[in-house]
């Protein structure tokens, strides 16, 4: 029978069910905790915790920060506190999060778990420093905290420490077997370390573990890019675009496989990748040096020029180096560049392309 129930097969029909049954045991909960809350003569941080738990399975998030608030007031310590992060964190307000967290670390000892997504918060914030202590606390306390684990390996990848790097991914898998984030990082880790194989191993297993994440497919097209493999590559960043359309890195690396491809679409990725960040000076840096290649050296100094701004604004010694190659290289065509800045003065150390492998063991798509 057509139209009647609105339900379209049988999936749809026990996702519905599954979902309505928990709304329904949260509501249940719910009333069941705002219950108990009338006989207590006292605030009990408990039944406080409980009702904010169930107020944000139930949608209501800005409910549960209340109830979440009752429970630190009432003396609720840790659970409390990580319970209102939480909560901060669903609702988008990350500093209000990071107090939270602080609030919680400083009334007393907190386990591992806390001070691991504390951490984690606080690198996602841009404070390494006081993120490396919070995971270097939760992984002297428990060595195989996972998030931990996870996060401080992140870190040590950004520092270019990677054996210190892989020592921590090892730990997370030890403690996650089947985690995509750490399967996907050790790739990279191991792509750093030039073991092209063993790194295409692992960012594959990430990739078909979790085929709807955009990050292991990103992943992976960086190691297939490395390994001379566009078209392999482009697959792959088009399910990743696909996925987050509004990804500049993701663009870019599209880009940077369609012009291997010898692509004319190309040009048109390396505008829409600007486009989405333009203040980026590692997006604008690769549109100089696409200009540069396609000898369109005008537009590449214009490019160059904009770059050096950008830089003035965001220092990073990489970026300028591979800047001052591109600043060389455009002199040496007879380009006179007029706009330069201290940015891009640095002696240059660093090449303008990632380092990919010279073993013609990695033979080229079959297109």
């Amino acid at each position: 029978m057509e139209g009647g129930s609105g339900l379209k097969g049988n999936g749809d029909n026990l996702g519905y069910l599954l979902c309505k049954y928990r709304q329904g045991r949260f509501r249940l909960s719910f009333e069941a905790y705002v219950e108990a809350d009338k006989l207590e003569k006292y605030p009990d941080a408990e039944i406080y915790c409980g009702l904010a738990e169930c107020s944000w399975n139930l949608g209501d998030v800005e409910r549960g920060v209340e109830w979440a608030r009752a429970a630190v007031q009432a003396g609720g310590g840790e659970r409390a506190g990580a319970l209102l992060a939480r909560l901060y964190l669903a609702s988008d307000q990350v500093e209000a999060a990071l107090q939270a967290y602080d609030q919680a670390i400083a009334a007393g000892a907190c386990s591992a778990d806390t001070l691991a997504a504390a951490g984690a918060l606080r690198l996602r914030s841009g404070d390494p420093r006081s993120a490396f202590q919070l995971l270097g606390a939760a992984l002297a306390q428990q060595p195989s905290q996972h998030g931990a684990a996870l996060a401080l390996a992140a870190m040590l990848m950004q520092h270019g420490d990677e054996e210190a790097a892989l020592a921590r991914l090892k730990v997370a898998l030890s403690a996650h077997p089947a985690c995509v984030a750490a399967h996907s990082n050790l790739g990279l880790v191991l792509l750093a370390k030039r073991k092209y194989v063993a790194a295409l191993t692992c960012l594959q297993r990430a990739a078909c573990a979790a085929p709807l994440s955009a990050r292991a497919a990103h992943n992976l097209a960086i190691g297939l890019l490395a390994c001379k493999r566009p078209v392999s590559a482009f697959c792959r960043l088009a399910t990743a675009a696909s996925l987050q359309p509004k990804q500049p890195y993701t663009v870019l690396l599209l880009a940077v496989a369609l012009e291997r491809l010898g692509d004319e679409r190309a040009d048109a990725a390396y505008s829409r990748a600007m486009a989405l960040r333009p203040q980026d000076p590692l997006l604008a840096l690769n549109v100089a040096a696409r200009h540069a290649r396609a000898s369109r050296l005008t537009e590449a100094a214009s490019a160059a020029a904009h770059t050096a701004r950008l830089l003035l604004i965001n220092p990073d010694p990489q970026l300028s180096s591979s800047l001052s190659v591109l600043l060389s290289q455009l002199r040496d065509a007879g380009v006179e560049v007029t706009e330069l800045s201290d940015a891009a003065t640095e002696p240059a150390t660093a090449s303008e392309q990632p380092d990919t492998p010279d073993d013609d063991r990695f033979a080229p798509d079959e297109v």
